[in-house]
């Protein structure tokens, strides 16, 4: 190993401090950054986090309205059409079953189902039934609410969704 004097070879340390001090536009340039690859990815993870949050979101929302109009038509569907039931003979519900249909006073179940879809609806816009369906032994009802997206598009003009469902009950008993 060769020990050399730095005063006489000023040169060979002078060298390695000039790579380790670069100048500044150096280090500055974006040439051969990755922060425009970084911010592209960055970008996307969020647009696609505000997708899945947005149709997720539909989702339960679509969910809760169907939950929600099956347990209005389900209390509606005891609104029982008494002289049928008790003077008519009983009509065979499912075929291959032992179950009987019970026959529904429709005028009432009308009133039950509008008043329990009121009474259950906690959203800020209300429940629209579009149409109501009863032939006396069935229920059925399109019903229609609008929602608010969590992340609102108002760029492309995205800010709610409506959601229409289609839900019939029956009542049976054995």
């Amino acid at each position: 190993m060769r020990i050399v004097d730095a005063r006489k070879a000023p040169g060979l340390l002078v060298q390695p401090l000039n790579r380790l001090f670069r100048a500044p536009e150096e280090f500055d340039s974006e040439r051969g950054s990755i922060s425009p690859l970084v911010m592209l990815y960055f970008t996307v993870a969020m647009l696609m986090a505000f997708v899945v949050s947005n149709v997720a979101s539909t989702y339960v929302a679509r969910r809760d309205l169907i939950n929600t109009t099956e347990a209005a038509l389900s209390i509606a569907t005891q609104e029982l059409d008494e002289w049928v039931y008790y003077y008519r003979l009983p009509t065979k519900g499912i075929p291959g079953s032992n179950s009987e249909l019970v026959p529904i006073n429709c005028s009432d179940a009308g009133s039950t189902f509008s008043r329990e879809l009121a009474a259950m609806n906690t959203k800020p816009s209300p429940a629209r039934i579009i149409s109501y369906r009863c032939d006396g032994y069935l229920l059925g009802a399109t019903v229609e609410q609008e929602y608010q997206l969590p992340f609102a598009t108002s760029i492309l003009g995205v800010e709610s969704f409506t959601n229409r469902v289609d839900v019939s009950v029956q009542s049976t008993f054995k």
